[in-house]
């Protein structure tokens, strides 16, 4: 994670914006111990939303955490620059685990419909996401609804999960097939 290497005044101010964080948000934003959060992070949770982690987290600068549902974080979570994680409904990530940059973790599909010649586009389609132990995500990936990821996996950068993957394998491409074991 970048911030581990950035100056101690970077940490203490990233260490504020977690606590002012918690505060704003009170029993919604659960993590029991000191994080850090990044400049110009988009942290929204909404009146049903929560965020839940076991541990310290390490938010990157530009990220975007968004619960309208529940977003439950393992130990040792790291997210990268420009990354997003979008909870309608719930995405679980387990221990372990780190998120490139520019990657979208998404419970949701827009729904749409053509009325009168017109497409247009009502509310969502969500299924949840479950993320298991030890994974890493590696750069603009995106994972969309519906999809579990078992322990033990590395996901290559630009590659596409539409479907539930394993445990103990290598993936990438668009879609994504396994590349190898571990």
């Amino acid at each position: 994670m970048r911030l581990i290497y950035k100056s101690w005044i970077y940490k203490v101010l990233a260490v504020c914006r977690f606590i002012v964080i918690r505060i704003y948000y009170r029993g919604k934003f659960q993590c029991p111990t000191l994080s850090m959060i990044g400049r110009n992070c988009g942290i929204h949770i909404f009146s049903k939303g929560k965020i839940i982690c076991k541990e310290r987290v390490i938010v990157d600068d530009n990220v975007l955490l968004f619960a309208k549902g529940e977003l439950h974080i393992g130990k040792r979570f790291g997210i990268n620059q420009y990354s997003r994680i979008v909870a309608h409904e719930k995405i679980e990530i387990g221990d372990n685990v780190t998120i490139g940059q520019m990657v979208s973790i998404l419970d949701h599909d827009h729904r749409y419909e053509k009325k009168a010649g017109q497409l247009t586009l009502d509310g969502y389609i969500t299924s949840p996401i479950k993320l298991g132990n030890n994974i890493w995500i590696g750069d603009k990936c995106t994972i969309l609804k519906g999809v579990s990821i078992g322990d033990n996996v590395v996901i290559g950068a630009n590659t596409l999960v539409h479907k539930d993957v394993p445990s103990n394998v290598v993936i990438g491409g668009t879609p994504f097939k396994i590349l190898k074991q571990i």
